[in-house]
């Protein structure tokens, strides 16, 4: 077991109360008060961004390291927004082959963001806010968005790590909630979507995600996934029934008898010390999720998946307007695209508010999965006539089903093949063309 903790709060935490009895239950399980470390940091002033806070995590742990503290011998466990934060730190160490935490386990973690990114940033919030002397941490907001430059560039970069020859030597693991019924929930529909804990969905919390990509201007475009699609979860994912993100049945400050279910699950990621005991866990946590009688199966209408469009192009411009369709493969084109959309949640698509290059959709997997093969049509307006993107369109081919997993994102990166060569003519002189009229349109050659 590693011999020091460090505990990572979420967004818009403004005490140490954040923690609940979660540093009580660790001294009481033999880690000694000098031993537990507790993160204090601002997500509330509109300057900050999540960068900037994992260089100020690194500034503070490599002071720790001076005094004496071995990170390789620490176990950092996060919740919600700290997720992102400390996963951005271990990478940002593991880039230069600085010292990693032993465990990374993330509590209810927005690995993949928020549905309440947007909300947060409403103007009704910003007064709020206001009255209460802050303000609403903007630029984290815009972090937790879906497909943020900030997710998309983190997820990747984790990704690969973890693929790589020499991934990082850190267990990490994920876990998370499905309770959004409390009263204080209904207000808002972006706190009580299906298959959430309130603030975080449960494929928003898992480490395990697929990513795939398609160049349009590659001679022949090919998907590429990764990883493949056949590999095992690579890290352990469990979901906690009856556990929300915060209250007296958080996943971190809930009451005496929502952590007699929560602890546990945290002790069994402490304990683990080699590979063998790594897979153990995370063979058990996938049967208790995946498994037959599992949570998967004992919840269908919470079992969601996220699939998140990042439409790009060589040139880096932003694509502001697009239409993506989903369908499946009915003769009719209107009813391929109707059937599909009964497994789509309500108000979906939701596109990024400062990147709206991507676009996600949340869908219930067991609907969705019903609809295969799938067909992927992209359509994109550049706003310019003279400028034309041509239709992607993809039809998803017999075994690649697992694209889209129960539980897990699926990043879809797009690279858009842009033709401008309507921006420009030659009229040859010989064909005597009006020499005076003005453009647009530009003039045509003669056939």
């Amino acid at each position: 077991m590693p011999d020091n903790i460090l505990l990572v709060h979420g967004y818009s935490v403004r005490s140490l109360d954040t923690y609940g009895s979660l540093p009580q239950l660790l001294t009481a399980d033999g880690y000694t008060a000098q031993h537990v470390y507790l993160s204090a940091f601002d997500t509330l002033n509109d300057d900050i961004t999540c960068n900037d806070l994992a260089l100020a995590l690194e500034a503070r742990v490599s002071q720790l390291e001076t005094s004496g503290l071995d990170t390789t011998k620490t176990a950092i466990i996060v919740h919600s927004t700290g997720a992102i934060i400390t996963r951005r730190w271990i990478l940002n160490r593991y880039k230069v082959n600085k010292a990693l935490p032993s465990h990374f386990i993330s509590l209810a973690g927005a690995n993949q963001g928020s549905t309440l990114a947007q909300l947060g940033n409403m103007q009704v919030v910003h007064l709020y806010r206001g009255a209460m002397g802050t303000s609403v941490g903007a630029e984290v907001l815009q972090d937790l968005d879906y497909g943020s430059e900030f997710l998309l560039q983190l997820n990747e970069e984790w990704l690969d790590a973890y693929l790589s020859n020499q991934p990082p030597n850190v267990f990490a693991f994920a876990m998370g909630g499905d309770d959004h019924s409390a009263i204080d929930y209904q207000l808002f529909w972006q706190t009580h979507e299906d298959g959430s804990d309130s603030t975080v969905r449960v494929s928003g919390a898992n480490l395990n995600y697929q990513m795939l990509s398609i160049d349009q201007n590659d001679a022949n475009p090919t998907l590429t996934i990764k990883p493949p699609l056949n590999a095992d979860p690579m890290f352990p994912h469990l979901v906690l029934h009856g556990i929300s993100h915060f209250g007296s049945n958080g996943i971190v400050d809930g009451n005496a008898s929502t952590m007699q279910t929560v602890y546990p699950e945290i002790q069994t990621a402490l304990r683990v010390t080699d590979t063998a005991s790594y897979q153990t866990v995370r063979n058990n946590w996938r049967t208790r999720t995946a498994g037959p009688g599992g949570w998967n199966e004992s919840n269908p209408t919470q079992c969601n998946s996220t699939i998140l469009f990042s439409l790009q192009h060589p040139g880096g411009r932003q694509v502001q307007d697009s239409l993506i369709l989903i369908k499946d493969g009915s003769a009719d084109e209107n009813q391929a695209a109707l059937n599909v959309s009964a497994a789509i949640e309500a108000r979906q698509p939701i596109q990024n508010n400062t990147t709206p290059s991507s676009i996600s959709f949340y869908v219930n997997y067991p609907k969705f999965s019903q609809t295969y093969p799938h067909t992927v049509q992209i359509q994109i307006n550049s706003g310019c006539d003279e400028i034309v993107y041509p239709p992607v369109q993809y039809a998803v081919q017999a075994g690649q089903i697992g694209c889209v997993k129960p539980n897990e994102f699926t990043y879809v990166k797009v690279i858009l093949k842009r033709e401008s060569v309507g921006t420009y003519e030659i009229i040859p002189f010989s064909q005597n063309p009006d020499m005076t009229k003005q453009w647009p349109p530009l003039p045509q050659p003669n056939p």
